[in-house]
């Protein structure tokens, strides 16, 4: 369980924070904290990858923490300012951009909709196995927004909401067939997502490779903007964001 000196720093910045508040409330069971001083890490084991998140004030707190990381392969999320104290043996690091957007620009298409659990074998389908089931559990469960594309009957672009609080809606798995790029399809399909979430009073967020250029364009279009920064770091693994 989180305890309130650290519920009190999550509530300072709830869009920064909201893997925290979600994790700590409704994942909690899946969810680890380790804490020295100010700084803390949180270690989600919900998959088979763990995910560590290591939040910190100063140098010697960031440094202590690191050595309480026991485990084996990972990802590690911490802010860009700690990149010089990483000394992993074997690690990829890759910039990534929070950026969020309260009010979008929307490029409708009639052929987007939001998805429901009748979607399943579509959604199973286009993220493959084990993320589409994901998904699914998450729709049966109403912890995810799903939105798609369909020309026909196929469905050709998609995207969800990773997390969402009583803040913040973070879209992620914004994905689109290769031979369908370049049409303006995720535009229209995040576009959408995105009035749906603020349509619900909460912020739209989310997080993108900082040397993806074509997708930056695509969310300043639609009207995100840069909120911060953080650092994706992959220890013994192939894993690495879109």
């Amino acid at each position: 369980m989180v305890d309130n000196q650290l519920r009190k720093l999550f509530l300072t910045d709830p869009i920064k924070f909201a893997f925290e508040i979600y994790d700590s409330e409704i994942d909690y069971e899946f969810t680890e904290f380790r804490t020295v001083n100010e700084g803390y890490l949180m270690i989600y084991t919900k998959f088979n990858l763990p995910t560590i998140i290591l939040y910190a004030e100063n140098e010697a707190t960031v440094t202590k923490l690191l050595s309480l990381i026991k485990e084996d392969k990972f990802v590690l999320f911490i802010e860009p300012k700690w990149k010089y104290l990483l000394n992993f043996s074997n690690m990829t690091i890759y910039p990534e951009l929070l950026m969020i957007c309260k009010s979008p620009n929307v490029f409708r298409r009639e052929d987007v909709r939001r998805l429901t659990v009748e979607d399943s074998d579509r959604i199973i389908e286009f993220y493959g196995k084990d993320r589409g089931n994901s998904i699914v559990q998450m729709l049966r469960d109403n912890k995810t927004t799903v939105y798609g594309l369909f020309l026909g009957n196929r469905l050709v672009s998609a995207a969800y909401t990773w997390i969402e609080t009583r803040d913040v809606g973070v879209i992620g798995g914004v994905l689109i067939r290769e031979e369908f790029r370049n049409r303006g399809f995720a535009s229209s399909v995040v576009s959408q997502l995105t009035e749906d979430i603020v349509k619900r009073g909460k912020m739209a967020s989310l997080y993108v490779r900082e040397d993806n250029t074509p997708a930056i364009h695509v969310y300043k279009k639609i009207g995100f903007i840069e909120y911060w920064k953080r650092l994706w770091v992959s220890v013994n693994t192939d894993a690495r964001p879109l």
